[in-house]
């Protein structure tokens, strides 16, 4: 079986040399998801702009519905994932 899932992410890298990672993808439609590894990343003001312009854009794109014509024929016969 073939699972093809279109994701989009973003990486923040930061001056102090954290990162923070945000995604979202077909599988989890209309849900971002925010990663920070090591539980901790210290954002100047800028950085801190770029991710939330990040979220934003992301939170738009995940608010569209999908209309192509496998997603509307999948949820016609009920079925969530091939």
């Amino acid at each position: 079986m073939l699972n093809v899932t279109r994701e989009t992410k973003g990486t923040l890298t930061v001056k102090g040399g954290g990162r923070v990672l945000a995604w979202h993808n077909d599988k989890e439609r209309g849900v971002l998801s925010v990663a920070i590894p090591g539980d901790r990343v210290k954002l100047t003001p800028d950085e801190a702009r770029v991710l939330a312009a990040w979220l934003i854009d992301a939170a738009k794109a995940v608010e569209v519905p999908d209309r192509s014509p496998l997603r509307a024929a999948r949820l016609a016969e009920g079925v969530s994932r091939w």
